[in-house]
């Protein structure tokens, strides 16, 4: 987006980073183009440090991996970035493996069940996606590089919420809606993501991969594949602890290589 939507997107911040939410900076927003890309643009003024929060009651612009979009429902849904500065990482994708189980744990935490993590970063409720992940990597300064962690969620949605192309493959996390559905969750969620970073190299972190493993909605269905640049029709045998595919035939796929094209008997937006 131009200025003109910056202008807009700044003067929508109910708060200035002063209030605080399980310890860290929180910027509200009433709409905004994505939070990760408010955050970001804040992180260019030097306005929001590691572990600083964007959320947004809508989003004009929210996207998911492979820029697909993400519609936001004011109130019933969660859209929120977080940034943060990790230790080193063994792998990028550790970080998606971490946040994925933080958000499934802080969802159990509000009385969510049957949360799932659809291979890489998609969380479903049986066979309905409720949300996804998107990890940033940036570069600020000449310092280690920062992660923006954006987080797209149905919480609470009421019959007629989603637009009819989505009806028959987006769900939402069962929760009931009150005034702050939205909060509590930030509020079970951060205090996880702060403790997998802490943690990593530790048995907390072998903990939370196994965790990452044993919610693989993946497990067993059908799928076809883009690896270097081809198509592969395949059956997934498991997904591993590091977030890799495990083949039928023995192959494991490194997380990094390959992209989900298709699942068999998946319902698709329309």
């Amino acid at each position: 987006m131009g200025d003109t939507g910056n202008e807009r997107n700044a003067g929508n911040e109910r708060n200035a980073g002063n209030e605080r939410t399980a310890g860290h900076p929180l910027v509200r927003l009433s709409e905004t183009d994505s939070t990760n890309a408010h955050l970001r643009r804040l992180l260019e003024q030097e306005d929001l440090p590691p572990g600083g929060v964007v959320m947004a009651d809508r989003q004009t612009a929210g996207r998911g991996r492979q820029g697909r979009g993400w519609v936001t429902v004011p109130g019933r849904s969660l859209a929120a970035s977080v940034l943060l500065a990790p230790p080193p990482l063994p792998r990028p994708s550790r970080l998606t493996v971490l946040a994925a189980v933080a958000v499934c744990r802080a969802l159990d935490h509000l009385g969510a069940t049957g949360i799932t993590i659809k291979w890489p970063n998609d969380l479903m409720r049986a066979d309905r996606k409720i949300g996804g992940l998107l990890v940033e990597r940036v570069q600020h300064g000449d310092g280690p590089p920062l992660y923006v962690l954006g987080i797209g969620l149905n919480l609470a949605l009421q019959p007629g919420d989603l637009p009819p192309e989505l009806a028959n493959c987006a769900g939402d996390a069962g929760l009931q809606a009150d005034g702050r559905l939205r909060e509590r969750l930030l509020e079970a969620l951060l205090p996880e993501l702060d403790a997998a970073l802490a943690e990593l190299g530790c048995p907390g972190d072998e903990q939370r991969g196994a965790e990452y493993q044993r919610r693989s909605w993946l497990r067993g269905r059908q799928v076809e594949l883009n690896v270097g640049g081809e198509r592969l029709a395949t059956r997934i045998e498991d997904v591993s602890p590091d977030g890799d595919l495990v083949l039928t035939d023995g192959r494991l796929l490194a997380g990094e290589t390959v992209e989900l094209a298709e699942v068999e008997g998946l319902p698709r937006a329309r």
